[in-house]
């Protein structure tokens, strides 16, 4: 029941993912809210109750003290021992359980299938030009790589947020309660810890998104090596494709090194931060114990808190470069998979009817140097705002007409343009100038789908 409440297979309406990274997110995000408000609110119960379980300890330990008889103690005490062995017994587990029933059976397999499914739904329909330019292996790499790495900074920042918020906050109030002046070391340690979070955590994600780069680089390389095994045997070129694949692999080595080292510096000051604290905290609690300030219990809490902040720091401190180190493959996936149809269906456009098969190249014109330029963005001259010059392309000025059933010749060197006349039939690529009629219908108004399944 949990893992089907995801349909992992729904289309996504025809949208193409936007290009900025907010709206990216929430565009994958905005048709399943529901189960991350779910586990937003499961982490808070969660955390709520570790904090109670934490005060419950300090209470416990004050009553023990205080009991007029130890024989007496549960006969004195025993609704509130009650309440808590349900929190502990029952209550704790039950929140847990559905907390990784929806982390794990509603989002984890099903979401991360869906952005896998509609970004490749979404690519697979791209131009041509779009795989010509690119290694398929580095596309299908993007494409694997940024459902999981989506799902897990989002699940990460809930997790992080509720458990740091809830948990420090949970600690500076009965820190309060016990004697303000606890709660001095506390937020001094807050305060470099952000410190270095604010330090460390962007240069995780930058590093992370080269070394993003430079893994689906590397299987870019590797996959086309081995697509086109037959040709590199045939000109013996297996000594030239290890050196370009050593290339990769060196790149991708070092920049994982380069992040690799920046985690280390981080886990160093994490360290060193975190040995103050427990000190700080630990001797101000028993210094203040000493002038009868603060009770035994407050000293047991504040020791045991203390040891959990400090063992969740380390863990959010890394969910957090975890979430950004996701973020920056994300980052790089979107570049590819977000990148906008160079030849896409127009809004009115029509299937063709095929009535009896007649062509006509209408004065046109085409160049692949245009093509590029349409794919990457770049229309126009750079800063001017103009076109630029025009130049002479593959197919210049061409008009042909050819009878339903007649058969043509098409000859010339290499590179003079006979595949690219049937390639524009096929509308892979869209015309620099002029038309293309199939039975009088301008292909450029026709469907795709409708133009290329007539022509099979």
């Amino acid at each position: 029941w949990f893992e089907s409440r995801i349909d992992a297979f729904e289309a996504a309406g025809g949208t193409p993912p936007p290009g900025d990274l907010a709206a990216f997110y929430w565009h994958f995000v905005k048709p399943v809210w529901p189960a991350f408000l779910a586990l937003l609110v499961a982490g808070l119960l969660g955390s709520a109750i570790e904090v109670a379980l934490f005060a419950f300890i300090g209470s416990l330990v004050d009553m023990m003290k205080s009991a007029s008889r130890p024989e007496a103690f549960f006969a004195e005490h025993w609704r509130i021992l009650v309440v808590m062995g349900f929190v502990a017994l029952v209550l704790r587990p039950a929140v847990s359980v559905v907390h990784d029933l929806i982390k794990n059976q509603v989002i984890a397999t099903t979401f991360t299938n869906r952005i896998r499914w509609q970004t490749h739904r979404y690519v697979l329909r791209q131009s041509l030009s779009f795989f010509q330019n690119d290694f398929a292996g580095r596309i299908a790499s993007k494409i694997i790589q940024t459902g999981p790495a989506l799902r897990e900074s989002i699940v990460q920042l809930i997790d992080a947020l509720w458990y740091a918020a809830v948990q420090f906050v949970g600690a500076a109030v009965l820190f309060g309660a016990a004697d303000w002046r606890l709660m001095i070391p506390l937020f001094l340690w807050l305060a470099a810890y952000i410190v270095a979070l604010w330090w460390f955590v962007p240069r995780i994600k930058s590093r992370s998104t080269a070394a993003s780069e430079a893994r689906s680089m590397l299987t870019g390389r590797i996959v086309d090596s081995y697509t086109n095994a037959l040709t590199v045997k045939l000109f013996a070129h297996a000594e030239r494709e290890e050196t370009y694949a050593q290339a990769a692999f060196q790149e991708q080595m070092q920049t994982w090194q380069a992040s690799l080292r920046l985690i280390t510096g981080m886990e160093l000051a994490l360290y060193s931060l975190n040995g103050i604290l427990i000190v700080g905290a630990s001797a101000l609690a028993i210094s203040l114990w000493s002038q009868g300030s603060v009770s035994t219990g407050d000293i047991a809490v504040v020791i045991g808190l203390v040891m959990r902040i400090v063992t969740m720091s380390g863990w959010v401190m890394w969910t957090i470069a975890g979430i950004f180190e996701n973020i920056g493959v994300v980052h790089e996936g979107m570049e590819t998979i977000a990148r906008p149809y160079s030849v896409f269906d127009k809004p009115d456009a029509r299937p063709l009817a095929v009535s009896r098969g007649a062509i006509r190249f209408d004065n046109i014109r085409f160049d692949y140097c245009a093509g590029r330029r349409q794919d990457a963005g770049m229309g126009t001259a750079k800063g001017a705002g103009v076109a630029p010059p025009r130049r002479p392309g593959v197919i210049d000025g061409l008009s042909l007409d050819i009878r339903p059933g007649e058969k043509i010749g098409l000859v010339g060197r290499s590179g003079a343009g006979k595949s690219t006349l049937v390639n524009l039939l096929l509308r892979f690529y869209d015309l620099d100038h002029g038309r293309i009629l199939i039975d009088g219908q301008d292909i450029a108004g026709v469907t795709q789908d409708s133009l290329r399944a007539s022509i099979g």
